[in-house]
């Protein structure tokens, strides 16, 4: 008969006993030798979500009138209000997740190939959803149809900024023993990629100051139209300097947006704020998301992470006030979202870097607030965003009573819309269906 006996050790081995009348036989088990089960999945950054889902809840209301206040509509040019912040938030946001995403998949040993197949994959859906997209309101007619837009410009970004973090990212993240190497790793491991994002940030500034516009005076960043007269006549193909002439030759007036902001205050000519130049410091805005999620990765405890967020926070501010000499119009670079310049990206990724901060000490870390109704919003910000453009203008997320002249009247109005969003956001979240792209 035999018996079996196992004796655990504290360093993890198996003493195993087996033992048959007079014999006995011992078999040693290393538990080093043996394959560890597999690690148990981390749970989701609910303070990413709650982020996310603040940005589309504030996109919302802004783009259902805000109740037609003019500090929370989008700056005419230069300047920075409430309506400019959103969507660099988002391009921010889809940063962060760009290492987590490409981690997940190097662990599972993923072929590279196969990787940049899903980045491409992805990017081609979100470009062609925001082409459907541009046809909302009729815009049908081929000849003149737009082809920049929200979704083309996450699109490009995305692909550019993970195809880069793919291509440039060790199969294995690598191993630091000294203390300043530990304190750095966030930066040190992308170190190449910082290099190719800052020659990006060259071409743009060297386009943007050195490119000859015909009629235009080069390195102009201004309007056009009236802001430009010239022997007393206006100067509307001036608006956006290089940027509009970039457009204009690749695309040709005709298939970039028709109405700016600055078209009926300057009378300026069509202009595209999603144009073609403005994707290059659009593409080192997802790269300071990265930044953030690189953080993430490297640093296990909360404090470093919400330090070293807001070190960034401090730094980019710094940089980007600098840059516009904190003011609307001085300064070198001014901070403008049409143009997406370098110092509008400074400045919304120094306020992205703090309230990433602020939501995962509240969420994540202290517990104090779940995050609702951000949180549900977050996880369906794709469906919140392509819903509240196709139902823009219909009943019942619009209305109108009267005149709708009073900011009380508009404001409700906008107001009423939004919560619409936010409740089928909850609702989603409770049956537990999730849109993605």
């Amino acid at each position: 008969m035999l018996r079996r006996y196992t004796h655990s050790r504290d360093d993890g081995s198996q003493v195993e006993l087996q033992m048959a009348g007079s014999t006995t036989t011992i078999r040693e088990t290393d538990k080093s030798n043996t394959t560890p089960p597999p690690a148990a999945p981390k749970p989701r950054l609910k303070s990413l979500d709650t982020f996310r889902g603040m940005s589309i809840v504030i996109m919302i209301f802004v783009n259902y009138g805000a109740g037609n206040y003019w500090f929370l509509e989008h700056a005419t040019w230069n300047g920075l209000q409430v309506a400019d912040l959103v969507f660099p938030w988002f391009m921010w946001i889809m940063g962060v997740c760009i290492p987590m995403g490409l981690r997940s998949a190097l662990r599972r040993q993923t072929p590279k190939p196969k990787i940049f197949f899903r980045i491409l994959k992805r990017s081609i859906k979100l470009f062609v959803l925001g082409i459907i997209l541009n046809s909302l309101g009729g815009w049908i007619w081929l000849d003149k149809y737009r082809v920049p837009g929200v979704l083309q410009r996450f699109a490009i970004t995305y692909l550019v900024t993970a195809g880069v973090a793919l291509a440039l990212s060790p199969d294995k993240p690598p191993q630091y023993q000294s203390d300043a190497g530990i304190a750095m790793s966030d930066v040190v491991q992308i170190l190449p990629q910082w290099v190719v994002h800052l020659l990006i940030l060259a071409v743009h500034t060297l386009i943007t100051f050195l490119l000859p516009v015909p009629g235009c005076p080069t390195g102009y960043l201004g309007p056009g139209g009236v802001a430009l007269l010239q022997d007393n006549t206006s100067s509307p193909e001036c608006v956006g300097g290089a940027a509009g002439e970039v457009d204009r030759w690749l695309l040709t007036s005709q298939h970039i947006y028709q109405n700016p902001t600055a078209k009926e205050v300057y009378g300026s000519a069509a202009f595209d704020p999603e144009g073609v130049l403005g994707s290059l410091t659009s593409i080192f805005q997802v790269f300071l998301g990265l930044q953030a999620g690189m953080v993430l990765q490297a640093h296990q405890s909360h404090h470093g992470r919400a330090c070293r967020w807001l070190l960034w926070c401090v730094l980019l501010g710094a940089v980007g006030a600098a840059l516009c000499n904190a003011s609307i119009n001085d300064g070198v670079i001014p901070v403008n979202k049409n143009l997406w310049s370098l110092s509008f990206v400074m400045v919304t990724s120094c306020f992205a870097y703090f309230l990433l901060a602020v939501c995962y000490l509240l969420v994540d870390v202290w517990g104090v607030w779940s995050g609702a109704p951000f949180y549900q919003a977050g996880m369906n910000s794709i469906f919140l965003y392509v819903g509240h453009n196709v139902a823009y203008n219909i009943f019942p997320w619009h209305y109108a009573v009267g005149l709708m002249h009073t900011h009380l009247a508009t404001l409700t109005e906008t107001l009423w819309g939004t919560t619409l969003w936010v409740i089928i956001a909850l609702y989603l979240h409770h049956k537990r269906k999730f849109y993605t792209v």
